[in-house]
């Protein structure tokens, strides 16, 4: 085990039921990207209990929490501290009437199918956003014209002191690709969403849809994190990095899609110093020819925070 930690702190958690302890453990496997070192401590939480346990005994280590982890970037030499991930009773699913709670671990496109075969409503556009329920409330994720507060009726939240509460779609604060949680450390526990009688076979057929429709638009059989920038007001990403002729471009083993300028592909074992530097080299081509500032919709993690906040725009 790294330094920075304890043996004391890995006894403790070692010892609290419903947590799993993996020091050392490479990221890189548990992202889409398929790229990031190891988590100096990844811990698997099964319960609320535990969850509220870990926080109470974490006492100022830093802790980070990773879920599907299709829209995040771990640093080269991986994260220090806790890296937590939700498993368990975190994935559980309960249904009544024309409303639905799940776990912050449920993906969302399995919530979406299991609603639309339960013929609920109002999930569909969202079924291909690469989330669980917890990342997607804490993003406001968006598909279609759809987004999570269109349908949130609460979500819980635990703070890093333990404490829980119940937050309704308006107290979030939901914007575009945002909410009040973002740089709060709270972590999604739960959520309800309110949803409408609808037709089984219809909404399955409208999820097959809008799947298709979105996984013809991006470029499959390489690892990659979807979208990297939230689209400007009135304009796409995309379609910025595109008219500044950087579709293609290459660092190291990554690459700006050709098919898509809002994507970047790890074609051949790229590191994240590769990635971040298209994200930089977009960031600067598409402020000097348009005066746009591309803001990152990926999740820069640990040291690739720092270096993109300090870089030169």
């Amino acid at each position: 085990m790294a330094d920075g930690l304890s043996a004391e702190l890995l006894r403790r958690l070692r010892a609290t039921p419903g947590l799993e302890v993996k020091p050392g453990e490479p990221l890189a496997r548990y992202t889409t990207f398929r790229i990031g070192g190891p988590a100096e401590l990844l811990v698997t939480v099964a319960s609320e209990r535990a969850l509220r346990r870990l926080l109470a005994a974490l006492d100022g280590v830093p802790c980070q929490l990773l879920g599907l982890g299709s829209n995040v970037l771990i640093p080269d030499e991986g994260l220090g501290g806790v890296v937590l991930r939700l498993v368990g009773g975190f994935r559980q699913v309960r249904m009544e009437e024309t409303a639905v709670e799940a776990g912050a671990a449920v993906p969302l496109g399995r919530l979406a199918r299991l609603t639309a075969e339960a013929s609920l409503s109002g999930l569909e556009a969202l079924s291909g956003f690469p989330s669980t329920v917890g990342g997607a409330v804490y993003m406001n994720a968006g598909s279609y014209g759809t987004e999570i507060r269109d349908v949130l009726e609460w979500a819980t939240v635990m703070d890093r002191g333990g404490g829980r509460r119940r937050l309704t779609a308006d107290q979030l604060e939901p914007s575009y690709r945002r909410t009040a949680l973002q740089g709060t450390g709270a972590i999604v526990t739960r959520a309800r969403f309110a949803l409408s009688a609808g037709d089984r076979e219809a909404s399955l057929a409208r999820i097959e849809e809008l799947n298709r429709r979105r996984w013809s638009s991006l470029p499959s059989g390489r690892p990659n994190a979807g979208s990297i920038f939230r689209n400007p007001e009135g304009d796409y990403a995309g379609r910025l990095i595109e008219h500044c002729g950087l579709k293609g471009r290459r660092s190291g083993g990554a690459r700006i899609s050709p098919k898509h300028g809002n994507v970047i592909v790890n074609e051949q074992q790229a590191s994240a110093a590769d990635v971040l530097d298209l994200m930089l080299l977009a960031r600067r081509a598409v402020k000097k020819k348009t005066g746009i500032e591309l803001e990152p919709e990926l999740v820069l993690t640990g040291s690739l925070a720092e270096c993109w906040r300090h870089a030169p725009a």
